[in-house]
């Protein structure tokens, strides 16, 4: 089993990127297409993840250091490709200068990003109507 987690650029592999986003958010989750793009699309950093060369996930970091958008796809959730995306994109951040990132958390994944060294930062609010939590992890 090949995993890789690598930048991806926008403009080429927006294909990729849109097909993983629309399988996770827009029809599994059930957000509004209009709500899941947005104007930070062009100017943030993508990550795509491979296994054995397919596209099973992605994420992003955008340009004021927040993480969003990350998906596994469903039939190879739960063998850690989520930890190795937030990994890369942590290390991205780092390598670029950032000092704090953060991000807004589904309610029900609080858990994993504090394993990821995350920490709530308020209370829960609603985006897309499911609860979602704002945290934050200092980059050393």
């Amino acid at each position: 089993m090949a995993i890789l987690v690598r930048p991806a650029d926008w403009h080429s592999e927006r294909g990729s990127i849109r097909t993983i986003r629309e399988t996770v958010f827009v029809q599994e989750q059930k957000v509004p297409a209009d709500l899941e793009w947005d104007d930070q699309e062009e100017s943030a950093q993508h990550f795509l993840v491979f296994l054995d060369e397919k596209v099973v996930g992605t994420g992003r970091l955008t340009k004021e250091g927040k993480v969003g958008r990350m998906a596994i796809s469903r039939t190879v959730r739960g063998q850690g490709l989520g930890a190795q995306l937030l990994r890369a994109i942590c290390d991205y951040a780092q390598q670029s200068g950032y000092h704090r990132i953060y991000l807004h958390a589904q309610q029900h994944a609080e858990g994993f990003y504090t394993k990821a060294g995350f920490c709530k930062k308020g209370p829960v609010f609603y985006e897309a109507g499911i609860p979602h939590i704002k945290m934050a992890r200092e980059l050393r």
